[in-house]
């Protein structure tokens, strides 16, 4: 025993040991270019230190490996884990998993009563266990449970932390699965799909904002939460999804007795079909649910009361020529409406600035429609948002919206517009190999087609669609691979 602590003190070099015994070390162990096997039944105790795993090294852990500092795993080395092994952390202190490659694991254990901080994607197999007493926080990379594995011991104070873009993946089936997540405070989300079973990644952020990727923040009549969702292969989902919070979530305003759950939906919030009294959970814990979900973007809590003095139908951007950029936009309905600050804000900069401003009707329930025109020729990325004030100083924000220098802008041409069965779309400065996320809404934003689609300016994209829709204003959105957004209007007669 004593002769494997001496070992132990340095780095393990061109040499295959393999554990057969329980083992504690007090240093550092560094694997640098070795096969280091740990047996079944066996643990490897590394008291006040870290695990370096770099080079061609080799950890096959079968037993136990407990740890009271960080776990560091390098392109190159590879850490494998059987049967029932665990990686376990049991230190005093935040603790983290870092190096430069992904780390899979099949066993994950936090005890330290703080926080595992991950500092690269790791992949657990079988079972992630916060043991009642550490959290895990993810930052910008994602902890991914394989389908058969479980999460186990979570609660509102051990959970994982998605502080960051990073999300927590899980394989969502016919069956209730918690997402134990949450950032400043536990705001897990369950799901239940009744679709095609996919890997469902989530992650919660402190704030709602009026719109994605921009837009303002709500301060009043909303839970400030939002929980983002993504499915791994787009469509086929039929999610049912209950998202959980705290009083102490809640902004001003907000009536949980009329609450639901609202859906970014590319160019508006698809807010709730229904308006509930919102379910008590135990304590100040309060849970939504929203089902028929076949789409995933942002995702929020509101009350019924939210309805914005102004309906917006929708706020178009699109250059006129090298020296002018036409803003458009239309209402449903308008109640106390002053008007709009039409505000710019140019690639580079750091702020919106007001270029215009137009009257509104005050009060109205028939559409309205406003147009502006700015001179603007600059030539790289021009951002555009409408400031909508009422009379007593109340305002809010449109979506924003992105238009681009005649020279780096993409366009796009449709026929026939109005239609009354087929719609051809016809794309200018596209390169051949392109794609392009298409989606099309009703005026109330509600989506009834969505498609990825090969593009280029050598052919017509062609939509064989709306002889199976209704008369009405449809909303055209285009999301190219070269990062533009293309919005337009086509009318179903």
């Amino acid at each position: 025993m004593n002769e494997m602590k001496r070992i132990l003190k340095y780095s393990l070099l061109s040499a295959s040991i393999f554990l057969a015994a329980n083992i504690e070390a007090q240093v550092n162990l560094v694997n640098n270019n070795t096969t280091l096997k740990i047996n079944a039944g066996v643990d490897l105790r590394v008291e006040n230190g870290a695990i370096r795993n770099s080079n061609s090294g080799t950890i096959a852990n079968d037993g136990n490996i407990y740890l009271d500092n960080d776990f560091v795993q390098n392109t190159g080395a590879t850490y494998t884990g059987g049967g029932l092994s665990w990686l376990w952390f049991e230190g005093g202190s935040n603790q983290n998993i870092t190096g430069d490659a992904p780390l899979s694991v099949t066993q994950l254990r936090v005890e330290n009563g703080n926080r595992l901080i991950l500092g690269n994607t790791v992949n657990v197999s079988q079972t992630v266990d916060l043991m009642f007493n550490g959290d895990i926080e993810l930052g910008a990379h994602d902890l991914i449970v394989a389908p058969a594995g479980v999460i186990t011991n979570y609660n509102a104070n051990n959970y994982i932390i998605t502080n960051g873009t990073g999300s927590l993946q899980q394989e969502a089936g016919a069956s209730n699965l918690v997402y134990p997540v949450g950032n400043s405070i536990y705001n897990p989300a369950t799901i239940n799909n009744s679709g095609t079973v996919d890997n469902i990644s989530v992650r919660v952020v402190d704030q709602v904002q009026t719109g994605y990727p921009v837009g303002g923040v709500e301060t009043a009549g909303v839970v400030s939460k939002a929980w983002f969702l993504e499915e791994e292969t787009v469509g086929g989902s039929d999610v049912s999804l209950t998202l959980q919070w705290d009083t102490a979530d809640e902004l001003a305003g907000l009536d949980r007795s009329v609450s639901g759950i609202s859906h970014w939906d590319v160019i508006a919030w698809d807010r709730s079909p229904t308006w509930t009294n919102a379910t008590n959970v135990g304590g100040t814990s309060w849970t939504q649910t929203r089902t028929g979900i076949t789409s995933f973007s942002p995702f929020a809590i509101e009350d019924q009361q939210l309805d914005l003095p102004v309906e917006l139908l929708f706020f178009d951007a699109e250059r006129k020529d090298v020296d002018e950029v036409l803003l458009t936009w239309s209402t449903a309905t308008e109640i106390n409406n002053k008007g709009f600050y039409v505000e710019r804000m140019l690639e580079g900069e750091t702020e919106f600035k007001t270029v215009g401003f137009v009257e509104g009707t005050g009060t109205s329930s028939i559409a309205n429609n406003y147009q502006l025109i700015d001179p603007n020729a600059y030539e790289k990325v021009s951002y555009y948002r409408l400031r909508q004030v009422d009379f007593d100083g109340q305002y809010d924000y449109s979506e924003t919206r992105a238009v681009f220098g005649l020279m780096a802008q993409t366009e796009i041409a449709i026929y026939p517009n109005p239609t009354t069965d087929v719609v051809n779309i016809r794309f200018s400065n596209l390169a051949v190999g392109s794609e392009a996320a298409v989606q099309l809404l009703d005026a109330r934003g509600r989506l009834v087609y969505d498609a990825k689609h090969a593009v280029s300016s050598q052919e017509a994209l062609i939509l064989d669609l709306f002889e199976q829709l209704p008369s009405a204003m449809y909303i055209l959105s285009v999301h190219v691979d070269n990062g533009e957004q293309l919005i337009k209007k086509i009318v179903r007669e």
